[in-house]
């Protein structure tokens, strides 16, 4: 089968060459140790300092998260800086020592250069660093952390749900259970209510959506799940960011600690992927094998070694699942397919699988 889309231009960063000028006592500091990744997300350069969050250097994109929630920054070389403003600066280091001294193992901070990855992931790491200073004291974290105990975490709250016959979302209890390894859901409420599903916590994989989905919820999180052979999909969302996101740190906790009883060392557990993104998605035209049938708008995307294509976004379930790695062995390739003579809607620039 093919795949098909209009060429676009790969988002990054250049980083500007060296002018052979001296370097500036900022841009010394900028360069420094841990100060030379962002606070938040550790890419790099960073560019901006935040002067309300104890001087903390960031790229560009963190940078734009201090200022929509009403830190002031001011730019390493666009700027002028006095010694004594530089003085003030506690650093990367400092800050992180001081505000991420309880930071949980499992939660999730902004990737570095994260195309598509949803807002409220980095508004809300910000939040709970600067504002809340979650980080600081594990009694504020109990909406997705465990307190302590032998029970385990356990979470219940509403959340809006997709339905999957309809565009229209409904009022659903969920309930996360990290002792009997389940995230569930009713369709009644009180004590008539009938659970709906039930899955697996160390079987879901869970990701934040955002706006990556065409006219989504900007806290718009997806589900995805093995059923009967094949993956379903929930969409819920909530109104308030930071409740969404507690959902999804409470999910990833749960996870965490579950896998801590298993034969892991704690590095390993570090390095352990609790959740995956989507590498990319987005609107694709596909054929068939044959190259006979018409090219079909699918919306389609890219989950660790899985390609999902669906006939629209949001769909419980998608029309194709593509395993890149099973035998046979299969093959990519790119560029346009030889004429076959007859008119087509063949795109010109075209991706075999």
């Amino acid at each position: 089968m093919a795949f098909a889309s209009a060429n676009q231009k790969s988002p990054g960063y250049s980083q500007p060459a060296n002018s052979g000028e001296a370097v500036s006592p900022i841009r010394a500091l900028a360069n420094k140790g841990e100060n030379a990744s962002c606070a938040e997300c550790g890419a790099r350069p960073t560019s901006v300092v935040g002067l309300e969050t104890g001087g903390t250097f960031a790229c560009v994109a963190c940078a734009a998260v201090y200022r929509r929630l009403g830190f002031r920054t001011r730019s390493v070389d666009r700027d002028s800086w006095q010694p004594a403003e530089l003085a003030s600066l506690l650093g990367n280091l400092a800050v992180a020592q001081e505000l991420e001294r309880n930071l949980p193992a499992f939660y999730r901070r902004p990737k570095p250069h994260a195309v598509g990855e949803a807002d409220a992931i980095r508004h809300q790491f910000v939040l709970a660093k600067y504002r809340r200073r979650e980080f600081c004291d594990p009694a504020l974290q109990a909406a997705y952390h465990r307190m302590g105990g032998g029970g385990g975490f356990t979470k219940e709250g509403q959340l809006w749900k997709r339905s999957k016959d309809s565009d229209k979302y409904f009022s659903r209890i969920f309930e996360l259970s990290e002792r009997d390894n389940y995230l569930r859901y009713f369709v009644k409420d009180g004590s008539a209510r009938e659970v709906k599903a039930t899955i697996p916590i160390d079987r879901l994989n869970v990701t934040m959506v955002g706006v990556a989905v065409e006219g989504s919820h900007p806290n718009l999180m997806q589900i995805l799940y093995p059923d009967q052979g094949r993956t379903r999909s929930l969409y819920v969302y909530h109104e308030q960011e930071q409740e969404i996101i507690s959902w999804y740190n409470a999910i990833r906790g749960c996870k965490y600690y579950r896998y801590r009883v298993s034969l892991l060392s704690p590095e390993e557990l570090l390095r352990l992927p609790l959740t995956y993104d989507f590498a990319v998605c987005g609107w694709l035209a596909k054929t068939g094998p044959n190259q006979t049938e018409a090219w079909q708008r699918r919306w389609c995307f890219l989950l660790r070694r899985s390609l999902f294509y669906c006939a629209g976004f949001m769909e419980p379930r998608p029309r194709g699942e593509i395993w890149l790695g099973q035998r046979p062995a299969y093959s990519i390739s790119a560029g346009p397919r030889p004429a076959s003579g007859r008119k087509s809607n063949r795109p010109d620039s075209t991706c075999s699988l």
